[in-house]
């Protein structure tokens, strides 16, 4: 019998859209995954110090709304169990532990590819962890070499979870760009909004 392969795209998801959904779902397609978990971070500490971050408990709202009757994606709390920043390799051997007879992959986009060798614990990871590259359009920097890569190749949808807090603050539609459960949720929330 062969062992459940279940991919984890981690992130942010303040908030999450239809692009994470669609890079979901294709990768999992594309790479005969069984699963696509999307991963919320608890602190993203590459982007904790820069900015403010939603809690992550009122994010990981939003993507099991986003996810409500999606087939072979779900939401996972992992990274919400400890406090302090969230790390690939913590996450992973957590998971590894829990679930030794499932093959993890990690999936990641090609820009943070490139970054691996510098990223926490890089040296396990880079022996402990299959990745699977999503691919962008005109990428042109050279995937590190040593490292157990898949790419795959998913349409390329221009939304950002950055401008989609920008267009709430300013009262622009974000109609299509995320799931209306999203939506309906941040407006009960009020967040994103401008204070001032």
């Amino acid at each position: 019998m062969s062992r459940q392969q279940i991919g984890l795209l981690g992130g942010t998801f303040d908030p999450p859209h239809i692009g994470h959904l669609v890079v979901a779902d294709q990768v999992r397609d594309a790479a005969g995954l069984d699963e696509v978990w999307l991963v919320v971070a608890n602190d993203p500490w590459q982007k904790s110090a820069t900015r403010p971050i939603t809690e992550a408990s009122k994010r990981l709202a939003m993507v099991e709304a986003a996810l409500d009757g999606a087939d072979s994606l779900r939401a996972c709390d992992v990274e919400l169990e400890e406090p302090g920043p969230s790390y690939s390799y913590d996450t992973l051997a957590t998971l590894q532990a829990g679930s030794p007879e499932v093959e993890w992959s990690l999936i990641v986009g090609h820009d943070a590819a490139v970054g691996l060798p510098t990223w926490h614990r890089a040296d396990d990871l880079k022996t402990s962890a299959q990745f699977i590259v999503v691919n962008r359009p005109g990428a042109v920097e050279t995937l590190p070499p040593g490292w157990n890569l898949e790419t795959v190749s998913v349409p390329g949808l221009e939304i950002s979870s950055t401008d989609l807090r920008h267009r709430i603050a300013t009262g622009v539609s974000v109609k299509y760009l995320m799931p209306d459960s999203v939506i309906d949720l941040v407006a009960s929330w009020g967040i994103y909004r401008r204070t001032e």
